[in-house]
């Protein structure tokens, strides 16, 4: 067993993300990248997971929710394999976090006597909290490949943000398991770098000098630091993500093996149309004499 857990398994992102010391410290990180000035001095886990009817969708995507001291709302989500229509859902569940803050359009009004007290639904003014999404990507985005992305809702020509309600970021790990620790250049790589590749970490995480809370998270994310009940809930948590990633080599491996085997049938049929005789079929495609006859 390696010494730290890995933040890819159900249990171990929630056990680093739902320590709201540890959470605060990553996007601060993450916001002063983008937002210098900003500075959230507290977090705190709401616990409001995604709605995920599909057991098969729990093994893959794992999310937990915060806000800060100033209301505004974080989602930060593991994603373990790509799917169709990903940055759409992103902008689905962001826009379902923003449609509950109308929930919320109620004041209560005190006359001036202090005595009666009435409860009124306030007319509501689209007014709403910022909503970040943060998203771990267990995977490369071959289309965009980049290790850290800020999306916000952008006017096309001059680049000024019309609105900061919404805004995301997607991180690919894999580009900062191919990095090495001098290649991190600020606070927020440096976090990433080692939620990235602790499960590896034989030692210590980097920058733990640098970064105090490091040692914070070093001593949460320890295997042995777990009790038993934790232990076996990781080790249950780690082999459903094991097996999920098999099952998928599997798939993959099975639909490559078809594919290739469904463009050799595919080149021998034209091939004998054109006339050419079996034996340069065969020497052209593997197939046997016998496969190419009953073609």
């Amino acid at each position: 067993m390696t010494k730290f857990i890995d933040p890819a398994t159900d249990f171990g992102f929630k056990r680093i993300f739902k320590d709201e010391e540890i959470t605060r410290g990553f996007l601060n990180a993450l916001m002063h990248r983008e937002y210098p000035d900003v500075n959230i001095a507290k977090v705190t886990i709401t616990d409001g997971e995604i709605d995920e009817t599909s057991k098969e969708t729990r093994r893959v995507v794992y999310d937990v929710h915060c806000e800060t001291d100033t209301g505004e709302e974080f989602v930060i989500e593991m994603q373990n394999d790509s799917q169709n229509f990903f940055s759409e859902r992103i902008v689905f569940y962001l826009s379902r976090a923003a449609s509950r803050q109308q929930n919320k359009g109620y004041m209560t009004y005190v006359d001036k006597s202090g005595k009666e007290e009435k409860t009124i639904k306030k007319a509501w003014d689209y007014h709403l909290k910022n909503i970040y999404g943060v998203f771990f990507m267990n995977f490369k985005d071959e289309a965009h490949p980049k290790k850290l992305s800020h999306f916000a809702l952008m006017e096309t020509k001059e680049h000024y943000i019309d609105t900061h309600v919404f805004q995301y970021w997607k991180i690919q790990m894999p580009f900062y398991r191919e990095m090495k620790a001098s290649d991190c250049k600020d606070d927020i790589d440096k976090w990433i770098f080692n939620l990235s590749n602790m499960s590896e970490m034989e030692t210590s995480l980097s920058f733990t000098k640098e970064i105090p809370l490091f040692m914070r998270l070093e001593e949460l994310a320890s295997y042995s630091a777990l009790s038993p009940a934790q232990q076996m809930q990781y080790d249950d948590s780690f082999h459903n993500y094991v097996s999920y990633h098999g099952q998928m080599q599997y798939k993959y491996d099975k639909g490559r093996a078809e594919g290739i085997a469904e463009g050799k049938i595919a080149t021998a049929r034209l091939m004998k149309a054109d006339g050419e005789p079996a034996e340069k079929i065969a020497r052209y495609t593997g197939l046997t004499i016998e496969e190419i006859q009953k073609l």
